[in-house]
């Protein structure tokens, strides 16, 4: 068969096209298959602070704290591969979660050299860190930088209104050490840390004062931004967690209160209350405070709640923790307080008497 000279030329910019898709498909056979040889089968389950453990106070009817649903929610979990320089090398997304929970996931990740970490920073999405893209894409974007840059990056804005778990998930973060096995699967735990503290208030060990009700709690002072993730000191004791805040340097009091009104509250106003931690000792801005408003045998008052010990000494409010305020006694309209407050995984109690200012 005889071709005219066009004919002929396009006839061997098709055979180009056709040999060059050929490579470009071999090239992605071989990649997928290198790949393949370089991954490694991981079980990654998720312990979230808080949700081990119950505690009893004075009473068996007084257990010192639950962490609820609400509280240990995950809506989306980043998994970052860090090495052993701490450079983020790889966002994980091939691992895939095995329960409602979202605590446990199964999958594949790169085989981890010596030394590497997998970072896990959880509930992103609702926190508005990135103006201009998704997660995914603004994570990415710190790809062969340190972790910690990530960390100063991610700051969650605090300003106005009150924390309802209903519409915003706690942020929260862990990390665990991998291995370099060479075979089998990598069975991992990883405990997540919350970046807000928790605030409830009891009336005498939650058993109520006759006559007395809670009529609006109002938090004033908090700080209008956190970090997702603190680098404080973290210690491996579970009663100790972090010691410190860790605060961004732009952080501010906010201007508006967090009110919780049209209360009728005669035992307990717990899991509702949710703060970003604070130095409440620090001197260019004010300590976080709790107005408790409230009748006794019909007769209102106020009740300021601050953040010190017996001696007056203030302390400061960090991330994971619970603070407990137990009223426990009302004498006309003003009324002493005795302050419980305790880290979520904490096996003792430490109980401090306080007085309403």
């Amino acid at each position: 068969m005889k071709y005219s000279r066009d004919m002929k030329a396009l006839l061997s910019r098709i055979s180009l096209v056709i040999v060059g898709c050929m490579i470009v498909l071999s090239c992605s056979k071989q990649d997928v298959k290198d790949v393949g040889k370089d991954m490694v089968d991981v079980r990654l389950a998720l312990s979230i602070s808080g949700t081990a453990y119950t505690k009893d106070v004075d009473d068996a009817d007084a257990t010192l704290d639950y962490t609820t649903d609400n509280q240990n929610k995950i809506n989306d979990l980043y998994i970052l591969l860090v090495d052993k320089d701490g450079k983020f090398q790889y966002l994980v997304e091939e691992l895939f979660a095995q329960d409602n929970s979202n605590t446990v996931y199964k999958g594949i990740i790169p085989r981890p050299a010596a030394g590497s970490r997998l970072v896990l920073m959880a509930n992103l999405n609702q926190q508005n860190l990135s103006a201009t893209s998704d997660i995914r894409t603004w994570l990415n974007g710190f790809k062969g930088q340190d972790v910690e840059t990530i960390y100063n990056y991610a700051v969650f804005s605090n300003t106005s209104g009150v924390w309802s778990l209903s519409s915003r998930s706690i942020p929260m973060w862990g990390e665990v050490e991998v291995g370099t096995q060479a075979g089998g699967e990598l069975n991992l735990s990883c405990d997540m840390y919350k970046a807000l503290a928790k605030i409830n208030i009891w009336v005498n060990g939650k058993k109520g004062i006759e006559g007395f009700e809670i009529n609006k709690v109002v938090v004033k002072n908090s700080l209008d931004k956190g970090y997702c993730v603190s680098q404080s000191y973290l210690s491996s004791d579970i009663s100790v967690q972090y010691g410190n805040p860790h605060i961004p340097a732009n952080a501010v009091n906010r201007v508006l209160d967090a009110e919780y009104g049209n209360l009728s509250v005669t035992t307990a106003f717990s899991d509702e209350i949710y703060v970003v931690e604070q130095d409440n000792s620090a001197e260019d801005m004010d300590p976080v405070t709790v107005e408790v408003h409230y009748t006794y045998n019909g007769a209102a008052g106020v009740g300021i709640i601050n953040f010190k010990d017996e001696k007056g000494n203030a302390f400061d409010v960090i991330r994971n923790h619970s603070y407990i305020f137990n009223i426990s006694r009302v004498s006309g309209v003003e009324t002493n307080v005795s302050l419980i407050y305790d880290v979520v995984d904490y096996y003792d109690i430490h109980k401090i008497n306080l007085g309403f200012n």
